[in-house]
C-alpha cells in the first residue's frame, strides 16, 4: 500500500520535476527534496510531508562524515497537513490534494533555500539544534571555508568533552572524519 501511496504521489507530483526515489522519498533533479512520512493506521496510510532542500556539495560531505543516508537535506519544512489514503479508496484524488499544498506551501520554500548564498548566508537560523553542528561545518567546507568549518567542530566538540551520551558519541566520531576530510587526508 505504501507503495502504491508513494506512486500516486509522485505522479501528481510530476508537474514540478519530482520522480521517485526511495519508498515515501520523491526528489527532483537539482534541489527539491521530499518526505512523505508515511505511516501506517489500520488499512490506510498516513502522510505527513516534509519538504527540504539538498545542495550536493553538503549532501556529500554528511555521508562520507556523518555517515548519513542521501539524499540530505540541508533544511526542512513541515508543509503541514496529514492525508489519509484509504485502502481501496481513491488514491489519486488524496494524492492531487497533497501535491496542490505542497506546490503552494513546499516549492516556494525549496526556491528560497536552493539559492547557496542565501542558504549560507542564514542557515544558522533554520537549523534544529539535533543537527546544527552537523550541517553547519559542512555547509563552511563546501562553501571552501575550511577555517570556519574547523572552528565550527573545535566549538561543539568542546562543549561536549564531558558528556558520554550517545549525541556526544556520534558527534567525536563526526569530528574525527570531517577533520581528516577538511585537511584532506580522505
Amino acid at each position: 500500500m505504501r507503495n502504491r501511496v508513494t506512486d500516486a504521489c509522485a505522479r501528481a507530483l510530476a508537474c514540478c520535476g519530482f520522480t521517485r526515489r526511495r519508498h515515501g522519498i520523491l526528489l527532483q533533479p537539482e534541489h527539491g527534496w521530499l518526505d512523505l512520512r508515511l505511516s501506517d493506521e489500520g488499512t490506510s496510510v498516513v502522510a505527513e510531508p516534509v519538504v527540504g532542500v539538498r545542495h550536493r556539495p553538503v549532501e556529500k560531505i554528511l555521508v562520507a562524515t556523518a555517515g548519513w543516508d542521501e539524499p540530505v537535506a540541508c533544511v526542512t519544512l513541515p508543509v503541514g497537513g496529514r492525508w489519509v489514503f484509504p485502502a481501496g479508496g481513491d488514491l489519486v484524488a488524496v494524492a492531487d490534494e497533497l501535491a496542490e499544498v505542497v506546490v503552494v506551501r513546499g516549492q516556494p520554500f525549496i526556491d528560497r533555500w536552493a539559492d547557496w548564498a542565501a542558504l549560507r548566508r542564514e542557515i544558522g537560523g533554520l537549523l534544529p539544534e539535533a543537527t546544527r553542528f552537523f550541517l553547519l561545518p559542512a555547509v563552511a567546507l563546501a562553501d571552501g571555508d575550511r577555517d570556519r568549518a574547523r572552528a565550527l567542530i573545535a566549538e561543539e566538540s568542546a562543549r561536549l568533552v564531558a558528556r558520554d551520551d550517545k549525541y556526544a558519541v556520534a558527534y567525536r566520531d563526526y569530528a574525527r572524519r570531517f577533520t581528516r576530510l577538511a585537511r584532506g587526508d580522505v
